[in-house]
């Protein structure tokens, strides 16, 4: 008859503390000095051995105590399997996201290949929690369309011809996506296809300074998961990620074009990252300067002075006055550059 091993206790005799040294110490046979020397080294490591103390004494316990399960136990096998159930299905869809959904099939399959040929301890029942925890959010990442590139660094397309412009749909993942068309050898007419699956993160079409280049964007619905998530931490944004050409959001007024030039048509669709499409001068750089050449200004009204004595109106009135002359000339620069070259005086 095989000897079934003694369960692991908190020993009361010789104890420090909550006996955990010394019931492990029983339990693996070496001195109890050796075990309370690796907490006090763990303890320095962030207080990992200080955590690990107070989860021993909370789980093990006391020699003393009856025989079954402590609550705590049973507590901390629960919060430990729906932790790990959680960290599966979110590896799933994370991967299902990033277009690796076949890993998570494949490994699902394992799982339950595995239990069925007896190679793991899990039952039928059980396993279906594991293979359910990461197929069901990948199922729904791949239904709502949720996709992103599997890339984290920024990316930038600087094509010197039209020839070098990507037929295929351009994508980003989690960094920014910059199209650099401001050294792209331009057609005076026609129209220049751009499509556009953009990630999380901003998307910037750079045009140049000194052309003329009309925009026109059809931009698509974020996926249908994304807009739900939207409802539910009331962030309009993700759902609808804003567009801005030219400085103008979609819906309003687009001013007459005084001159002619090829239209940049965008196909763009995004994971909840934004959109910015408007013309940067060689010497700016647009990652860092997204909104040259600024933002509209709004020339101050003049200050009310009633009841403010003759002194005091005056030095206001002067104040007013000297700030009225620098917001005209930051207005006038912004205004006459904002709608970019197919709209500005030359």
């Amino acid at each position: 008859m095989n000897d079934v091993p003694a369960p692991t206790t908190r020993l009361r005799h010789g104890r420090w503390l909550g006996g955990v040294c010394a019931g492990l110490a029983a339990r693996w046979g070496v001195p109890v000095a050796r075990v309370r020397l690796l907490f006090g080294f763990a303890a320095l490591a962030v207080g990992l051995g200080i955590l690990a103390y107070v989860a021993a004494w909370l789980i093990l316990p006391a020699d003393d105590e009856s025989g079954g399960q402590r609550g705590i136990v049973l507590l901390a096998q629960a919060c430990g399997a729906l932790l790990g159930l959680t960290t599966l299905a979110g590896a799933g869809a994370i991967a299902t996201v990033f277009g690796f959904g076949w890993v998570v099939v494949a490994l699902a399959a394992a799982v339950l290949v595995g239990t069925l040929a007896g190679w793991t301890r899990l039952g039928p029942a059980w396993a279906l929690l594991p293979v359910g925890a990461l197929v069901l959010p990948s199922v729904a990442m791949a239904v709502g369309g949720v996709r992103v590139q599997p890339s984290t660094s920024a990316e930038t397309i600087a094509p010197r011809s039209l020839g070098e412009l990507p037929r295929a749909p351009v994508r980003s993942g989690l960094g920014l996506l910059t199209v650099d068309l401001r050294r792209t050898v331009l057609p005076t007419a026609g129209v220049i296809p751009l499509k556009i699956e953009a990630g999380v993160r901003r998307t910037l079409i750079a045009l140049p300074h000194d052309r003329c280049v009309q925009v026109r964007v059809v931009q698509h619905d974020a996926p249908a998961l994304l807009r739900l998530g939207a409802v539910f931490v009331g962030d309009g944004n993700l759902g609808t990620p804003s567009t801005r050409v030219f400085g103008r959001s979609p819906g309003d007024p687009e001013p007459p074009a005084r001159r002619l030039g090829p239209t940049l048509t965008v196909d763009f669709s995004s994971a909840g990252g934004e959109l910015v499409v408007r013309d940067y001068p060689d010497d700016v750089n647009p990652d860092y300067q997204p909104d040259w050449p600024g933002y509209p200004v709004y020339v101050e009204d003049r200050p009310d002075t009633t009841g403010v004595s003759r002194g005091a109106a005056k030095t206001m009135l002067r104040d007013w006055r000297a700030r009225r002359k620098v917001q005209q000339r930051s207005k006038e620069r912004i205004d006459r550059l904002m709608g970019g070259p197919c709209t500005a005086k030359r």
